[in-house]
């Protein structure tokens, strides 16, 4: 059945546990300071996208402003584009005008 244990053998035994807690013990300082290593990352990933986002927040204002700006300048060139047609316009149908009364009064009115 069972054998009797020795002393020296539940020495060996209590040694044996005594490394294996003293080794958990470590282990579990090792995890706690890992732990603590991986919220102070964590910390420092949250304060960077927290600062990238504030970043691209900015630029988006940017953009949306130059946006409106280029909106303001291309309604203001249409404006004036439609204005230089309107006098383009007037000056070629009075140069027509002019042409093609010139040339009615040449064939029908100076006969001399």
């Amino acid at each position: 059945m069972s054998e009797p244990i020795t002393a020296g053998e539940v020495a060996a035994i209590l040694r044996g546990l005594d490394k294996l807690t003293t080794t958990v013990e470590s282990m579990q300082s090792d995890i706690q300071a890992l732990t603590l290593e991986v919220r102070v990352n964590q910390a420092k990933n949250d304060e960077q996208f927290n600062t990238v986002r504030t970043e691209i927040k900015a630029v988006n204002d940017k953009v949306e402003a130059l946006r409106a700006e280029l909106r303001d300048d291309v309604n203001e060139l249409r404006t004036q584009q439609r204005s230089t047609d309107g006098r383009l316009w007037a000056f070629i149908v009075g140069l027509v005008t002019l042409v093609g009364s010139g040339v009615i009064k040449v064939l029908w009115f100076d006969r001399a």
